[in-house]
C-alpha cells in the first residue's frame, strides 16, 4: 500500500514504498539522502541535472518536508560567504567561552551595568575606567557583563554549553553549508537537558533543610520552572519529575543505555551482599571490628575494580585474536538518467561477514593468567548458591605460612555434562586458609589453525608468537561523509553529461583512501570516450588524480575511482584480526591491506609463487614488506618457515637481525646475517639455487611432488630414511630483496641468473621470491626476471612507462601514495587497487624483540655451502687448469685489473680459452665476479701472495 499527495494541487507526487522502503519523487524535486529515492523520470520533458529543481510552479507548490535537503550546488560566492559566516560565528563563540569561563563573583558590582552604560568608556568616564581596571574578567568590562547575565539570569553555569554548541554550528557550517541533523538533536537535547539540570538544583534551593546553594547552578530560569512545578506538585514532587525528565533526555537526546545503571546496581548490591556475608558472626571485639571494617574496604574496591559474575564465565586464550565485526549501514539510492532510470547506489562494504571468527594460533594458558588467591568460603556459599544441585568438590590442603602465598585457581564443577564444564568467576578476598584445587583444562569449540607437529631440527623450542597488543589498536576506519559521496555523485554525473555521456545505475562504494563510482554507461556510448575524460573529472573534483577502470572485468560496468578527502589509515592490526587472514588454508599469508569498497584482503604466497614490487620512492615499499614479513612472522612457526633477506641499502631491514636464530637461513661461506654486500647477494643467491638442487634430489628420492605432500608424508611417518636422505619436513624459505637496482647495476649477469633460476623451478621445493625495486625500467626488470614473477604490486610511479612495465598497463602513476597499490595476482585480467596495511617501525621493533628475548634453535638454518661444493666436485682441478693460469694470474696482479679482452691481447690466445682462464681465476678466488662494464677486481695484490697461494 502506497500513501501519495494530490499532484493537481501541490505538484509532482511523492510516493512512498512500504514494502521497498524507498521514495519515488518527481525529478524537480529536492533529493532526501536520509532514505532511498528513485526519481521517476518519465515525467522530465527536458534534460535536468540530478538535484537541480525546475523553474517555475512546481518549483514552489511542494514545501520542503522537515530533513529533506535539496542537494543544489552552491555558486563561488555563496559557498564563499557560508565560510565566512561559519568563522564569525566561531570566533564569536570562543569569545563568549571564554568570557564565561573566566567568570568571578569579583566582578559583580562592575558587571551590572547596560550598554549604554560601557559605552561611557568610549567617551572618557573615569568612573566607568577605574571599574574597567578593576575588572578580572578575560574579556574586560564586556565580558564580566555577559557572563553575569548568562550565569544569573538564564540556567546558570549551565550555559557553558551555548558557546560549544555554536562551535558544532560554525564546524557544520563550514563543512556543510548547514547544520546536520545529528547537530540539530544534539543542540535540543543540550538545551532541554539545562533547563531540567538548571530547575533541578532550583528544587534544591526551596527545600529548607538543604544547605544554601548558589545562584549561578540555576539561574533565573531554573528557579522559575522549579517554583512553576513546586506550585503544582510540591517540592518533592517537582524535584522527582524533573529527575526523570533528565533520564529520558539522557537516553532520547544523547543515547545512554539504561543498561548502564541496571550494571551499577547489580556491582553495587553483589557487593553489599558479599560483605555482608564475609563479616564473622562471633567478632566481639572493638579492634577486630575495625580489623574486618578495613579488610572489607580492601576488598570492596577490588571488586569494584574486577567484573563481578553471577553466573559463568568461560576463560578466553591469552593469545586469541579476536575479528572485529564492522558496523552494517543502510544503502542510499538516488535514481537519475533520461529514458532508463539510473541508481546512485551507496554501498558499505561489511567485510568478514557470516564468517565465523577462527584463531590465529593456540596458546596453553601460563601460570600468570591465574588469580593468585581464593576465599574457601566465600567460594563455598557462592556454589551452593548459584549450583544447588551440583556436586562440588573442594580439597583444602596445608599451604604456606603467608596467606598471601595461597595461589587461586579457578574452579570447575564435578559433573558429566561438558557443557557445565567451564569455570566461574568469583570476587576475591584474604583467604580464610589455604587450599589446592584440581583443575581440569576444557577445549573450546572454536576452529584453531593446524600446527605442524614435526620438527626439521631435533632439539625442540618452546616458541611464542608475537601478541596482538604489539600492535596500534587505534580504529582505522574512518567513514566517509555521505553528503561527500552524493556532492561527487552529482558533479560526476553532470560532468558526464556535460560531454553528453548519459550513465545508468550509479553506486557508490567508499573505501578507506579511495571510492570507487560504479555505473552502466547509456547504449551508444563507447567505453573510450570515458576512459579519455579521466583529467576533466579529477579537474571537476579537485582530486589529485583520477583512475578509470573501462570496463570492470566481470561485471560489465565501468568504475570511476575518486580520492577521499579525509582517508584512513588501515592498520596491519586490524587486517590480521579478519576471518580472511585466519584461514588455515592459506599456508604463506599475506595481509596485504582493503581494497577500494574496504573489504580485507589477504593473498597465498604459495599460489603467487613469487612477487615483484615497483614503485617510487617514499610511496609505500618498505612498509609494504615490513607489513609481508610481520604477516608471516604471526602465523608461523620457527620451524616452517625461514627468511633470507637482502638489503642493499644497508638501513631498511637490519630490524630483522634478532631473529638470527629463529626465522634466518644464512650462509655459512659469508658472515652477515642481512645481506648488505653485492658480492655476498650472489654468494648467498647461489647457496638458494643449491638449497633448491638439493631439495628436489630429496623429493626424486622419496618419489613425491611438491613440499607439501612431502612435509605430510614426512609427519604422517610413510616416508623412512633410505638412499643415503635422512627425512625431515622442510621449512618454506622466503628470499627478500629489497633494491633489486643496486645489484643489478653492480653485478647484473651474477644476480639475473640465480633470481630467474629460483622463479622458474623453486615453487614446488618450498622456496618464494619477493623482489622490490624503485626503478622498474626494463634493463633492471628483465624480460626473464618479469616473465616468471606473475604476481607484482605497483605503488605509486612518476611516469606511465614504468606502470606498463610493471604491470604492462597503465594505472599506477595514477595512485596517490601512501601505501595506495595497485596488485595484480597473475589470475585476472585488471590489477586489484587497494590501500596498504600500515605497520610502523616501533611496531616491527617490538615484534623482533618479543621474538629475540626467546630461545631459539642453537644455530641458524645454514644454507649449502658454494665454496664446499666447488671444492668437492673438483678434486683433480690443478690438473685440469690452462697451461697458462699462472701466467694470467701474474698478468692480471700486475696491471690490478682484470679482462678477457686483457688475456687475448697479452697472450695471444683466443676468446673462447681467455674467457675460460678467466672464469679458472674467479673460482680459484683471484679474481672477482664481473662488474657489468667494468673490468673484474683483482683480489690479491702482489705476486708473494699469489706464490703462497700457489
Amino acid at each position: 500500500m502506497a500513501m501519495s499527495r494530490d499532484s493537481t494541487r501541490h505538484g509532482p507526487a511523492i510516493t512512498r514504498s512500504r514494502s521497498s522502503g524507498s521514495c519515488i519523487v518527481p525529478a524537480n524535486y529536492p533529493l532526501n539522502f536520509g532514505c532511498s529515492i528513485e526519481v521517476d523520470l518519465a515525467q522530465r520533458s527536458d534534460n535536468i541535472p540530478l538535484g537541480r529543481p525546475r523553474k517555475g510552479r512546481q518549483q514552489q507548490s511542494e514545501p520542503e518536508e522537515p530533513g529533506l535537503g535539496g542537494v543544489v550546488a552552491p555558486d563561488a560566492d555563496a559557498l564563499r560567504r557560508m565560510k565566512i559566516i561559519a568563522i564569525l560565528l566561531g570566533v564569536f563563540a570562543v569569545l563568549i567561552l571564554i568570557a564565561l569561563l573566566s567568570f568571578t563573583s569579583k566582578d559583580e558590582a562592575n558587571a551590572q551595568l547596560s550598554m549604554r552604560e560601557i559605552m561611557g568608556v568610549v567617551r572618557g568616564d573615569e568612573e566607568l575606567r577605574a571599574r574597567f581596571e578593576t575588572t578580572h574578567n578575560w574579556l574586560g568590562l564586556l565580558g564580566a557583563v555577559i557572563s553575569h547575565w548568562m550565569y544569573t539570569s538564564t540556567v546558570g553555569i549551565w550555559s557553558v554549553s551555548i558557546p560549544l554548541l555554536m562551535l558544532f554550528w560554525a564546524g557544520d557550517i563550514y563543512r556543510f553549508q548547514r547544520i546536520t541533523p545529528r547537530i540539530r538533536k544534539i543542540t535540543i537535547a543540550t538545551i532541554v537537558a539545562s533547563v531540567v539540570v538548571a530547575g533541578l538544583f532550583g528544587t534544591l534551593q526551596l527545600i529548607k533543610w538543604m544547605p544554601s546553594i548558589d545562584r549561578v547552578l540555576c539561574g533565573s530560569i531554573g528557579q522559575f520552572v522549579a517554583g512553576t512545578i513546586s506550585q503544582f506538585i510540591g517540592t518533592i514532587g517537582s524535584f522527582l519529575v524533573l529527575l526523570v525528565a533528565l533520564g529520558f533526555v539522557l537516553v532520547l537526546g544523547f543515547d545512554v543505555r539504561p543498561t548502564y545503571v541496571q550494571v551499577f546496581l547489580q556491582r553495587s548490591l553483589a557487593v553489599a551482599k558479599d560483605r555482608l556475608a564475609r563479616r564473622p558472626a562471633d567478632a566481639t571485639s572493638d579492634e577486630d571490628d575495625e580489623e574486618e571494617s578495613d579488610e572489607d574496604d580492601e576488598e570492596e574496591a577490588e571488586e569494584f575494580v574486577r567484573p563481578v559474575s553471577t553466573g559463568r564465565a568461560i576463560v578466553r586464550p591469552r593469545a586469541r585474536i579476536e575479528p572485529e565485526e564492522p558496523d552494517e549501514e543502510p544503502a542510499v539510492m538516488i535514481r537519475g538518467g533520461q529514458t532508463l532510470s539510473s541508481t546512485v547506489k551507496i554501498v558499505r562494504a561489511t567485510p568478514g561477514k557470516g564468517e565465523p571468527p577462527k584463531p590465529v594460533e593456540r596458546t596453553s594458558r601460563d601460570a600468570d593468567d591465574i588469580p593468585s588467591r581464593v576465599d574457601l568460603d566465600a567460594v563455598q556459599r557462592r556454589l551452593q548458591e548459584l549450583h544447588p544441585n551440583k556436586d562440588i568438590e573442594l580439597r583444602g590442603v596445608k599451604g604456606p605460612s603467608d596467606p598471601g602465598d595461597a595461589p587461586e585457581l579457578p574452579l570447575f564443577l564435578a559433573d558429566d555434562d561438558e557443557d557445565d564444564n567451564v569455570p566461574v568467576t568469583l570476587p576475591v578476598g584474604v583467604p580464610a586458609r589455604p587450599l589446592t584445587i584440581n583443575v581440569e583444562e576444557t577445549e573450546l569449540s572454536e576452529p584453531e589453525v593446524p600446527l605442524v607437529s614435526a620438527t626439521l631440527y631435533d632439539e625442540q623450542i618452546t616458541y611464542k608468537p608475537p601478541p596482538i597488543t604489539l600492535l596500534d589498536d587505534s580504529k582505522d576506519t574512518v567513514a566517509v561523509d555521505d553528503e561527500e559521496l552524493r556532492n561527487n555523485a552529482r558533479i560526476l554525473q553532470e560532468k558526464l553529461e556535460t560531454f553528453r555521456i548519459k550513465i545508468e545505475n550509479l553506486t557508490v562504494q567508499p573505501g578507506p583512501v579511495v571510492t570507487q563510482y560504479e555505473f552502466v554507461p547509456a547504449s551508444g556510448i563507447k567505453v573510450s570516450q570515458i576512459e579519455s575524460l579521466a583529467d576533466d573529472i579529477a579537474l571537476a573534483l579537485k582530486a589529485p588524480a583520477v583512475r578509470i577502470i573501462a570496463p570492470i572485468p566481470g561485471k560489465g560496468t565501468v568504475g570511476i575511482e575518486i580520492p577521499n578527502q579525509n582517508p584512513a589509515i588501515v592498520r596491519f592490526g586490524s587486517v590480521i584480526k579478519s576471518p580472511k587472514y585466519q584461514n588455515p588454508d592459506i599456508k604463506l599469508p599475506i595481509a596485504m591491506g582493503k581494497t577500494v569498497i574496504g573489504e580485507v584482503f589477504c593473498a597465498d604466497l604459495t599460489k603467487m609463487p613469487h612477487l615483484l614490487i615497483a614503485g617510487a620512492t617514499g610511496k609505500g615499499k618498505s612498509v609494504g614488506i615490513n607489513t609481508i614479513i610481520a604477516s608471516l612472522l604471526y602465523r608461523m612457526h620457527p620451524r616452517d618457515l625461514k627468511f633470507v633477506i637482502i638489503d642493499p641499502k644497508r638501513v631498511e631491514m637490519t630490524l630483522y637481525r634478532s631473529l638470527k636464530n629463529h626465522f634466518l637461513a644464512i650462509s655459512p661461506d659469508i658472515d652477515e646475517t642481512i645481506i648488505t654486500e653485492p658480492q655476498n647477494a650472489v654468494i648467498v643467491l647461489k647457496a638458494v639455487v643449491e638449497e633448491m638442487q638439493m631439495r628436489y634430489n630429496i623429493l626424486a628420492a622419496a618419489g613425491q611432488r611438491n613440499i607439501q605432500e612431502y612435509n605430510r608424508k614426512v609427519k604422517d611417518g610413510k616416508i623412512k630414511d633410505q638412499g643415503g636422505y635422512q627425512h625431515r619436513p622442510m621449512p618454506y624459505i622466503v628470499v627478500v630483496i629489497d633494491e633489486l637496482a643496486d645489484l643489478m647495476m653492480t653485478a647484473s649477469k651474477e644476480v639475473e641468473e640465480p633470481i630467474v633460476r629460483i622463479a622458474q623451478l623453486a615453487r614446488a621445493v618450498g622456496i618464494h621470491c619477493i623482489v622490490a625495486t624503485q626503478r622498474p625500467s626494463v634493463d633492471v626488470v628483465t624480460g626473464l626476471i618479469k616473465a616468471n614473477f606473475p604476481a607484482r604490486i605497483a605503488y605509486q610511479v612518476s611516469a606511465r612507462v614504468d606502470s606498463r612495465t610493471i604491470l604492462d598497463g597503465s594505472g599506477a602513476e595514477h595512485l596517490i601514495g601512501n601505501g595506495d597499490m595497485l596488485f595484480a595476482p597473475g589470475n585476472t585480467p585488471k590489477p586489484i587497487r587497494m590501500q596498504n596495511a600500515f605497520i610502523s617501525t616501533e611496531e616491527v621493533e617490538a615484534i623482533c624483540e618479543h621474538i629475540g628475548k626467546q630461545r631459539g634453535y642453537s644455530q641458524p638454518y645454514m644454507l649449502p655451502s658454494i665454496a664446499k661444493n666447488r671444492a668437492g666436485g673438483g678434486g683433480s682441478a690443478d690438473d685440469d687448469r690452462d697451461t697458462l693460469f699462472e701466467d694470467a694470474a701474474r698478468i692480471f696482479i700486475q696491471l690490478q685489473q682484470a679482462s678477457v679482452s686483457t688475456l687475448q691481447r697479452r697472450l695471444k690466445v683466443g676468446y673462447a680459452r681467455a674467457a675460460r682462464i678467466v672464469d679458472e681465476l674467479e673460482s680459484a678466488g683471484i679474481v672477482g665476479p664481473p662488474d657489468g662494464s667494468k673490468g673484474r677486481a683483482v683480489l690479491l695484490q702482489s705476486e708473494s701472495e699469489l706464490e703462497a697461494y700457489l
